[in-house]
């Protein structure tokens, strides 16, 4: 399950931040590419910033992982083995 907030929070946060519970949606059906390192398929969209609304998209779903405003270490995160990585070579 990506979600990790109920929809009563969610309410709230779209009250917040208008337009954010699309964007959280649009995060969960996302079809992001299994773990370069451990092959799990439970991996994350890596974003940089530390803002209110990132902070909260971050909350609400495993696939976003926020870093502060600096290089982030992989395109990806797997929420398996706890690393970074970038898609697998085609």
């Amino acid at each position: 399950m990506a979600r990790t907030v109920n929809d009563e929070t969610l309410a709230r946060m779209e009250e917040q931040h208008p337009g954010i519970r699309k964007t959280i949606l649009r995060f969960e059906e996302a079809a992001l590419p299994a773990c370069a390192l451990c092959g799990s398929e439970n991996t994350a969209d890596v974003g940089r910033g530390v803002i209110g609304r990132t902070i909260s998209i971050a909350a609400a779903t495993t696939k976003f992982r926020l870093v502060p405003n600096s290089p982030a270490p992989g395109r990806y995160f797997c929420n398996a083995c706890n690393k970074f990585f970038d898609e697998h070579p085609k």
